[in-house]
């Protein structure tokens, strides 16, 4: 959508600038040049004049025009692109609930039909309870990210400590991280880092990228988890010295059901964490991005806010 306004806004420019040099061109040619001519001549001059104002109305009209198609073409090739996101996100849920329910569904045909030997029915309870607990994770994902692309989405803000926000996160996801061996180190200053955040979904998107971490990474990796200040901003660095993202990858991995494909076909993922990550820290006027240039680690993942 920013690329949307911003192009709206370019062929907005250069249709203003250039009525205003041809407006410009047309008073030079006829103050200079056709005025002067018939300057004793009152009759011509008023009907000088007329085409004068003529012109100069075809002129911004013309360019309104201009400006129309093009608006009007960037508007549709935008409409086209948002029914296909939205297309390719209902097929993804549809694709990413099928396989579950159809497992469901077996096992508790299995379990009406006594197909089941009593030793192993807790297995099969196990299973279909967590395979019900993907599911209604992957509606709720769903619905906080249809809720957070609305404009009626409102955050409400309120000066919190980050430092304290993430070592909060950490803490809830800390059992996860020693279940897969991982090596996890903590930057996180004592000292309060203060900024103006909604602490409900900016611990989400934290989250959300903290899981990340953990879940797209092999047993006994490296995580680095970092918070630090740099003069008005704010900077939480989430790396790894997991597989490298490729710059193909990196255009398009904060977009829905595109990042972590693999996850999602393993059953770990839904392919929504880091779309709600993004949005919910550009509504804190913030920037998430991917960072190859951290030592000793493949890959980071970079949140950029600003202090008070």
């Amino acid at each position: 959508m920013n690329k949307f306004k911003k192009q709206i806004m370019k062929y907005f420019i250069a249709c203003a600038f250039s009525i205003a040099v041809v407006e410009s061109m047309l008073d030079s040619t006829f103050d200079n040049v056709v005025f002067p001519r018939f300057e004793d001549n009152i009759v011509v001059a008023h009907i000088l004049l007329g085409i004068y104002f003529l012109l100069i109305i075809a002129i911004f009209v013309l360019f309104a025009a201009l400006f129309y198609r093009l608006t009007n073409i960037a508007i549709k090739k935008e409409s086209n692109r948002q029914l296909n996101k939205q297309n390719m996100i209902y097929s993804c849920i549809a694709h990413d609930l099928k396989t579950p329910m159809t497992s469901i569904q077996g096992f508790a045909a299995a379990l009406r039909e006594e197909r089941i030997k009593e030793e192993e029915q807790k297995e099969i309870f196990d299973i279909i309870y967590n395979k019900s607990c993907y599911m209604n994770g992957l509606v709720e994902s769903l619905f906080t990210y249809s809720k957070l692309n609305t404009n009626d989405c409102q955050l409400s803000y309120g000066k919190m400590d980050l430092a304290m926000l993430v070592r909060e996160v950490v803490a809830l996801n800390y059992d996860e991280f020693e279940k897969k061996e991982i090596c996890l180190g903590l930057e996180i200053p004592e000292e309060p880092i203060w900024c103006l955040l909604d602490e409900k979904e900016i611990k989400r998107a934290i989250n959300n990228l903290v899981i990340n971490a953990y879940m797209h990474n092999e047993n006994g990796a490296k995580v680095m988890i970092q918070v630090k200040r740099q003069e008005k901003y704010v900077y939480i660095i989430i790396a790894d010295n997991g597989k490298t993202i490729s710059k193909e990858q990196e255009q398009n991995i904060f977009e829905p059901f595109v990042s972590g494909n693999d996850a999602r076909s393993s059953g770990e993922g839904n392919g929504l964490g880091l779309a709600i990550s993004q949005i919910i820290i550009e509504k804190h006027e913030g920037k998430l991005y991917i960072t190859n240039n951290i030592r000793d680690y493949t890959k980071g993942f970079v949140v950029q806010l600003q202090s008070v």
